[in-house]
């Protein structure tokens, strides 16, 4: 709680002038941390969608080395992992954001929402497990060991990583 307790804080500091006078209207700062809490999650979503995004430029260079390499055959797995990866940037940036807006019908409570912020923030975790194993498959592809073992890895990775992101939509819809 202290985490995002911090974060919305920090933000709550960038407010001007006229924003500061608004929370002294009753059940308006409520609304506003909410808002706040709002941006936060869709932040660090996009925060894991542009490491998961920075992996291309890794993608892209396996290929190359595969292809200079002969190893036309291993550039098929590589299109996989390639189209995983998408998949899961999509999902980063498209996904509900944590809080409902003040005219929405259905409501997300405040500890759904931190909840919501913990399940992403678990995420960024899983998100630099997968840039490090991109990092390896970028130096298999150069040397030939263990490209196999790797590409396993990031598929299982990949796979995993959308399957708990797909549980944070569960989250959402269980709305008490």
């Amino acid at each position: 709680m202290s985490d995002l307790q911090n974060k919305l804080n920090k933000i709550k500091g960038n407010e001007n002038f006229l924003e500061k006078i608004k929370r002294f209207i009753p059940g308006y700062d409520g609304y506003l941390n909410r808002d706040n809490s709002r941006e936060l999650d869709t932040q660090l979503r996009n925060f894991i969608a542009s490491k998961l995004d920075s992996n291309k430029t890794k993608i892209a260079n396996v290929t190359l080395n595969l292809s200079k390499a002969g190893k036309l055959f291993e550039t098929q797995d590589i299109d996989r992992i390639d189209k995983k990866n998408e998949t899961a940037i999509a999902k980063f940036k498209s996904a509900a954001r944590g809080y409902s807006g003040a005219f929405d019908i259905v409501k997300i409570k405040e500890e759904k929402l931190e909840q919501i912020y913990n399940f992403d923030l678990a995420l960024v975790n899983e998100a630099d497990a997968i840039c490090a194993l991109f990092g390896n498959l970028e130096a298999a592809s150069v040397t030939g060991e263990g490209l196999a073992e790797v590409k396993t890895q990031l598929l299982t990775s990949l796979d995993s990583l959308i399957s708990k992101f797909d549980e944070r939509e569960q989250i959402l819809r269980s709305l008490d």
